[in-house]
């Protein structure tokens, strides 16, 4: 009885200690041994460990524009990453070549890389973990991964950019104002559904809007300078029956021209605005109704937060022009151009169809660059055939 006590009591110590080690390490200590993997891979392990991690500031994620980071936040604390999240893609993931492999999309720490040279195949996978999965193009699929479904759609969809959540996608609307555009890719409906944004038409050409998501859950954020503070006011819309619950009105007192530009994406009393005056990023503080400037870690402090405040400037300018340059109804803009590329707080395996082809990162970057050799030898000879033709040599 006393022996099975100690055991017992050395079993719970070492998941404890296990638990308190970064997902990096954690995701390794899987290969020791068989009760190890066992241990780390049950349910009260991950529930634990998630429970230790509460803290927002142990996450690590990046505020982008396409392919450009705009601002990290970098908890190094749950995985022991080195870099921000988004330099765990590779660079020529991110870069626009003839014949490479392009990141074009992230959700849920899962990243959308399409193949170039061929114009169909893509592949979903992890950066953190390594792992790829080879996604064969629809009209030539031999496996009978891809199902098709035609979605009819009320209104015409502004652009190609939206939020992507819980397998639901939220377009804006070209010509019709103050709606979204939603469709669940789970559902059996074939129609997108319109969603009507919660201060139409509360019309002010100071109001600055921005749609994002925090807890899982799209927020509309809206901002108000006043002579003496800015008024932020948050709602949330229901997974439900996409109603919209107003969660805060809270002023701070801190003046000029203040952009909404994302939402922490764990921590719902966390908001962040871009100072397109002073260029500058300023934390909120929902709960505790304080706030704090941010900037690059070499001079402010914050060793957690890294922004690129050119890249910022560019990209927040773009979003929210001159409100002279508009008419009062596009005057009405709500910006979803910018997304959080979040790493995962607990390690999961790429989910893989069947007969769908696994691969790590080196083998599709050696994948991507002999594509992007033979593709630029074509062109090559492609144009050594032209200028002999225009020469008269051929």
């Amino acid at each position: 009885m006393a022996m099975e006590t100690k055991t017992h009591l050395l079993e719970v110590l070492q998941t404890e200690i296990l638990a308190r080690l970064p997902l990096k390490t954690i995701s390794r200590f899987k290969s020791v041994c068989k009760t190890w993997k066992s241990t780390i891979e049950s349910a009260y392990f991950r529930r634990l460990f998630l429970s230790l991690n509460r803290n927002s500031s142990s996450s690590s994620w990046s505020l982008m524009y396409a392919r450009d980071e705009l601002v990290v936040f970098h908890g190094h604390k749950t995985w022991d990453l080195p870099k921000s999240p988004v330099s765990l893609i590779p660079h020529s993931f991110r870069s626009c070549y003839i014949g490479d492999c392009e990141y074009r999309d992230s959700s849920g720490g899962l990243v959308l890389i399409t193949d170039v040279s061929d114009k169909a195949s893509c592949y979903v996978g992890s950066p953190v973990t390594q792992q790829w999965v080879k996604i064969p193009p629809p009209p030539s699929d031999p496996t009978g991964i891809w199902t098709s479904k035609v979605i009819h759609i009320p209104h015409q969809i502004g652009n190609m950019s939206n939020i992507n959540l819980n397998g639901r996608l939220y377009f804006g609307c070209l010509g019709v104002l103050g709606i979204l555009l939603a469709h669940d890719f789970y559902s059996e409906s074939d129609q997108f559904r319109v969603v009507q944004l919660p201060d139409y038409p509360d019309y002010n050409k100071d109001y600055k809007r921005t749609l994002t998501t925090s807890g899982g859950f799209v927020m509309y954020v809206r901002t108000l300078a006043k002579k003496e503070e800015t008024v932020l006011k948050i709602w949330r819309l229901s997974n439900d029956d996409d109603s919209w619950q107003l969660l805060w009105e809270v002023g701070f007192p801190i003046t000029g021209n203040y952009a909404p530009v994302a939402m922490h994406p764990f921590d719902v009393a966390a908001v962040y605005l871009w100072s397109r005056h002073d260029h500058h990023l300023v934390s909120c503080n929902l709960l505790k109704r304080d706030y704090t400037v941010l900037g690059d870690a070499s001079n402010d402090g914050h060793q957690d937060c890294f922004i690129d405040k050119s890249v910022c400037k560019l990209s927040v300018d773009e979003l929210w022009r001159s409100s002279s340059y508009l008419d009062e109804g596009l005057n009405f803009q709500v910006c979803i151009w910018l997304f959080q590329f979040v790493i995962p707080r607990w390690v999961e395996s790429v989910p893989r169809p069947p007969q769908a082809e696994m691969i790590d990162t080196t083998s599709l970057l050696s994948y991507a660059a002999a594509t992007h050799g033979r593709m630029m030898k074509d062109i090559e000879e492609a144009e050594y055939f032209w200028n002999e033709v225009e020469d008269g040599r051929i």
